[in-house]
């Protein structure tokens, strides 16, 4: 039985058209609508192969809290998020709240076909814009920041321990999760991290961050 999938995208035209372009490759478009509000997510096939292909924009500026809602209300559901301007911060995020997939929304028709036959077997994918940027990174493991980082940038204990993980390309439940700490806790001491190396967000933070752990490492 083909996967059933629910599209939610603001512009009439792109909806309109994602919707067919699924139908012809055989998915059962359960809904197509224009908002989160107009999302009933009922599931036609078998609840465990259902998907939701969301627009960024339509998830505002809270995605992570709107993306873990529908996820807790729909524990089965397997979210896809087409985005307008790629982020790996933002990317990162989505996943972390458990979509399955986030891509560009001008990516070729029959690779978004294909990754959400591969959504629909339960796989997550990345998009090349994600490989890419993770090729370019140096490689690194978790390794401890010496004493002139830290007298340097005067880091405090908890921000280095924070900047070890952004070095790994954690988001911040993962950090969370791994130091025992609130996320709150979390996201204040990488905003402190970003002031003190002097960059604008956690993706110059984490590169910077790398290049740090692997030249006390060498």
């Amino acid at each position: 039985m083909p996967a059933s999938i629910s599209v939610a995208i603001k512009n009439s035209i792109n909806r309109e058209g994602l919707r067919r372009i699924l139908t012809d490759a055989c998915f059962d478009v359960s809904e197509s609508v224009s908002s989160l509000e107009d999302l009933q997510l009922v599931f036609h096939s078998d609840p465990e192969q259902h998907l939701l292909v969301v627009e960024r924009d339509l998830l505002h500026a809270q995605f992570e809290e709107n993306l873990e809602i529908i996820q807790r209300d729909h524990e089965n559901l397997r979210i896809v998020v087409l985005t307008s301007a790629f982020d790996f911060d933002e990317m990162i995020a989505v996943y972390a709240a458990g979509a399955y997939a986030y891509f560009p929304d001008d990516v070729p028709y029959l690779s978004l076909v294909a990754v959400l036959q591969m959504v629909s077997n339960g796989q997550k994918v990345a998009s090349h814009e994600a490989v890419d940027f993770l090729v370019n990174m140096p490689m690194t493991s978790l390794r401890s920041v010496d004493s002139s980082v830290v007298g340097t940038f005067n880091f405090r204990e908890r921000e280095l321990r924070v900047l070890e993980f952004l070095a790994l390309g954690q988001p911040n439940k993962a950090i969370s999760r791994e130091l025992g700490i609130n996320e709150s806790a979390v996201k204040a001491a990488v905003k402190a991290i970003l002031r003190k190396l002097g960059v604008e967000n956690r993706t110059q933070a984490a590169v910077m961050a790398r290049e740090l752990v692997s030249s006390t490492a060498a």
